[in-house]
């Protein structure tokens, strides 16, 4: 019996490296894909979030035979929610996105609310070229997404923890709402005074 407990636990553990292996490649991939979506890089976006893809469905074939350590797996899941999601704003403007089955409820609820940071940043690097309309548009999409994810008002053993990702989230909303205000402000100023001069 204890030969038998121990072939079972060795093959665990060597599933267990595989799938932290996995799940690092799958996460490395997606953050290098946020990356180049903010240097609007698409295509070598496309590729690292197609190379996750593809580590993803080696993921999903732990699920069933390993199920108490496939959580390990949750946190790349997250990071490639949010880079699909932060992928189709910048695109086209839309929180409406096709995710892959077989993503866990709780790492989704995670990349969509971690995108808004990603939001964030993008905002600001339309702000910086003086792209004021569209980071309106963006600002208008963070406060759509976080509205829709505080009524998931569930367990945050269920949710994964996301209340304390949505107290982030909303701070990064309140302080782009104010940075979209001095930028309005600052190009009126400017329109003002070439009327003037």
């Amino acid at each position: 019996m204890l030969e038998e407990l121990k072939k079972i636990l060795e093959e665990k553990e060597a599933a267990r490296e595989e799938l932290i292996k996995l799940s690092r490649d799958m996460r490395l991939n997606s953050s290098k894909a946020i990356a180049y979506i903010h240097a609007g890089n698409f295509e070598k976006a496309e590729k690292h979030l197609k190379k996750a893809e593809e580590v993803f469905e080696r993921i999903k074939k732990f699920k069933e035979k390993f199920w108490d350590i496939y959580y390990l797996s949750f946190d790349a899941m997250q990071e490639f929610v949010e880079a699909i999601v932060f992928k189709n704003v910048v695109e086209n403007l839309s929180l409406e996105v096709e995710l892959p089955e077989g993503l866990e409820p709780a790492p989704i609820l995670g990349g969509f609310a971690d995108s808004i940071g990603e939001m964030r940043r993008y905002a600001l690097t339309l702000l910086v070229k003086n792209n004021v309309e569209v980071a309106k548009k963006v600002l208008e999409l963070m406060e759509e997404l976080y509205f829709k994810l505080v009524e998931f008002t569930f367990h945050d053993k269920i949710t994964g923890n996301l209340r304390p990702k949505l107290d982030v989230a909303r701070n990064s909303i309140e302080r782009t709402k104010s940075d979209l205000l001095s930028a309005i402000v600052a190009k009126k100023s400017d329109e003002l005074l070439k009327k003037i001069s």
